[in-house]
Parts: C-alpha cells; sequence; structure tokens
C-alpha cells in the first residue's frame, strides 16, 4: 500500500476539496468535473504514474455512483472494474490515503452497490448520500 507522496498546487487542492463535497452530498457528476480537472492537471505536471491513476480510480468511483443511481448493471460492472484496477480492492488496496481519501475505507463502502447492482435480483434499495469520504 502506497501513502501519498505527491504535494497538491492549491488549485489542485481546491478540486480535490470542491470533489469531495460534490461527492458527499451526491452530487457525482460534479464532483467526476472537480476531479477531472485536477487529472488534467497532474497529468500536465507529469506527476508520478500512480497518482494520476488513482485521481482516474476517485473519478470511475463517482461514475459508479452514478450509474447506481440510475440502476445501470453495465456501468456498474465496467466502472468497478476500472477503478479496483487503479485503486485497488477493498481486501487489497493500492493505497492507504490518497492525500486525504481513505481509499480502503472508501472501497468497502461502495462495494455494497456493486454487489446489489449485480445480484441475481438487485434491490437498488441502498443509499448512497451514506457513502462519503
Amino acid at each position: 500500500m502506497e501513502q501519498v507522496e505527491c504535494p497538491l498546487s492549491q488549485q489542485e487542492q481546491k478540486w480535490l476539496d470542491d470533489g469531495i463535497t460534490e461527492f458527499n452530498t451526491g452530487r457525482y457528476w460534479h464532483a467526476h468535473e472537480d476531479w477531472e480537472e485536477l487529472w488534467k492537471s497532474l497529468k500536465s505536471r507529469e506527476v508520478e504514474h500512480q497518482y494520476i491513476r488513482g485521481i482516474q480510480g476517485l473519478i470511475q468511483t463517482t461514475a459508479l455512483m452514478f450509474q447506481y443511481e440510475r440502476k445501470k448493471v453495465r456501468g456498474i460492472i465496467k466502472m468497478w472494474s476500472k477503478l479496483t484496477d487503479k485503486l485497488g480492492t477493498p481486501e487489497s488496496p493500492l493505497f492507504e490515503n490518497l492525500w486525504c481519501v481513505d481509499v480502503p475505507k472508501m472501497l468497502q463502502d461502495v462495494l455494497p452497490f456493486y454487489v446489489d447492482a449485480t445480484a441475481e435480483k438487485s434491490t437498488w434499495s441502498l443509499n448512497p448520500n451514506i457513502v462519503r469520504i
């Protein structure tokens, strides 16, 4: 598991924080937009690839939650595969913390949405607003 060693600029920190606020209020599309700006900035600075992949994993987490709200099984399966490739699984996370994000906790909190969506009889009854970063 990696500890984050990638300092953020003031603007990058704002994008991260704004994305967290949006995510925590269930505004997944807006969180995605903020984190995409952070991703573009990190990419242009050519930071270590693991951190670029890390922010991509956060973006894909927002997409999974958005897909759950829309009851889109294929989208959820696709996003789970992509985000676990970049962040790891709840049992084997690739980061302990990604900046201020507790990655193992986030993965554990998101897992039930993937499990419900892929169950033989999905309930779609989970409340995405309980997941907080």
